[in-house]
């Protein structure tokens, strides 16, 4: 006789919310479990039960354990930031699954910070500030480069972005902020901010270019300064707007008043003779741009709020420079080691292995929260050398 397999009751709010919380609809559900519309909703409408197999088909497909799918209710969980990306309500699209993921995995990694720093009797300082869409942005970015100890004379000699990115990371991270670097698709977002008052993160894409995140850095910084967490693009549409009664205008300004100071862009040899909003040369926007380890948008941004370049020619440029195509991804072999702290940071990678060696938490812990295979933590703990 044929074997039935056993079919085992499922509470159909469970099936919505870890369909729903992945960012599918039923058909996109169906096709990635390689069943029918029609199953997934008989399933959700508990006209019918899925076997063991299915569930964990289930499990794999909704990125959720396979215990979370016998609960009675649905899991309580903080709800999903705030959509502050800059495009046009109907053209906007869902997150995808690998943001929500990200959003879903960041906040794993505050949860443990906070853990690991209560297990070895560590405190999180986190002194970032306090800030209103009523400040004056450059104001507030004058204050908050002062607090993080960056000066003009030293940024002007970084020697590569790089260097200016990992700068300006390491500063923010002294201030109690984690810093964490994911794969997301670059047209969605280009980094997210999220709150705490004890493991406030910042995350960022990696699939974005290296001045590009160093905007966003300090972009989601704004964020935290304002206490609003939320995913964004970068978009700049309004920037000529004085009122800045958008936060995403808001965070755009201060991030570029913090990275191009307005007396530092202003007495700078190719501007300091210019008193009036004239267009520029792409040579002498890239020089500048190379000297403060910024892209070309966010210097023209600066020259037309501080009234000394068009604000027409900078719609006209922001469109050309969209136009262009992506710079060619370099490949490399992998380092899961460099990776790892290039992802998760300094501060999360030393809570952990602290943790290890102090045996409050296993070798395979260990290797679990650091999304990182057993073998590579001898060098991992190498590269670190001890630093917190």
């Amino acid at each position: 006789m044929p074997h039935n397999p056993l079919e085992i009751a499922i509470v159909p709010e469970i099936l919505v919310w870890a369909r729903e919380t992945i960012g599918l609809d039923v058909p996109k559900a169906a096709k990635k479990l390689h069943t029918t519309e029609d199953i997934i909703s008989k399933w959700e409408n508990r006209e019918k039960n899925p076997t063991l197999t299915q569930i964990e088909k289930l499990a794999n497909v909704y990125k959720r354990s396979l215990a979370t799918f016998f609960l009675p209710t649905p899991p309580q969980e903080p709800p999903f930031p705030k959509d502050f990306r800059t495009l046009p309500q109907d053209k906007r699209k869902p997150f995808s699954p690998k943001t929500r993921l990200a959003v879903r995995r960041a906040r794993r990694l505050q949860y443990l910070a906070v853990e690991l720093a209560n297990v070895l009797n560590h405190k999180i300082v986190v002194e970032i500030g306090k800030a209103n869409l009523s400040d004056d942005p450059e104001k507030l970015a004058s204050r908050v480069r002062e607090c993080l100890g960056i000066g003009v004379r030293e940024q002007l000699k970084w020697r590569t972005e790089r260097q200016a990115f990992d700068e300006w990371k390491k500063v923010v991270e002294r201030c109690g902020v984690f810093v964490f670097q994911m794969s997301m698709p670059l047209e969605e977002t280009r980094g997210f901010s999220l709150p705490s008052d004890t493991s406030p993160a910042i995350v960022l894409n990696l699939h974005d270019a290296i001045r590009g995140r160093i905007f966003s850095l300090l972009h989601e910084y704004g964020h935290l300064l304002l206490d609003d967490a939320g995913i964004c693009d970068m978009g700049d549409e309004g920037y000529r707007h004085i009122g800045y009664k958008s936060t995403e205008r808001f965070c755009n300004h201060f991030a570029g008043a913090v990275l191009v100071p307005g007396d530092a862009l202003t007495s700078h040899e190719l501007v300091k003779g210019i008193k009036s909003a004239v267009e520029w040369s792409d040579e002498d926007l890239a020089k500048l741009a190379q000297g403060f380890r910024v892209s070309q948008p966010v210097i023209l941004r600066r020259l037309v709020i501080l009234g000394r370049a068009n604000g027409a020619f900078y719609k006209r440029k922001q469109k050309e420079w969209e136009s262009l195509p992506p710079p060619p991804k370099k490949w490399g072999r992998r380092n899961p080691p460099k990776e790892c702290i290039t992802n998760t940071g300094i501060p999360f990678v030393s809570l952990v292995l602290e943790s290890q060696r102090g045996e409050k938490i296993t070798y395979k812990d260990a290797a679990d929260y650091l999304s990182i295979r057993l073998k590579y933590l001898p060098k991992l703990e190498q590269l670190i050398g001890g630093k917190s």
